[in-house]
């Protein structure tokens, strides 16, 4: 693997942190059409609310990594 520069590395950073805010906005709504959903489902045995907690975990891991990357941007 080949060295990168500062400005390399900053450079893909904010491409990555990019991708990650486009993510976590279909994300959010992809939450919340489940959310809707679930409530519907209500008393039965619905795959919505499973979805709910594999998306909302989904969101919690994209949300580490844009607080890292942020984190890495600002110490450069």
């Amino acid at each position: 693997m080949a060295c990168l520069t500062q400005d390399e590395i900053i450079g893909r950073t904010k491409t990555v942190l990019q991708g990650l805010e486009s993510l976590r906005t279909e994300h959010n709504q992809l939450l919340s059409s489940l959310l809707a959903s679930a409530k519907d489902e209500e008393g039965n045995s619905g795959t919505a609310a499973e979805k709910v907690v594999f998306v909302k975990k989904s969101a919690e891991a994209m949300e580490l990594g844009i607080s890292e990357a942020q984190v890495g941007l600002q110490e450069y």
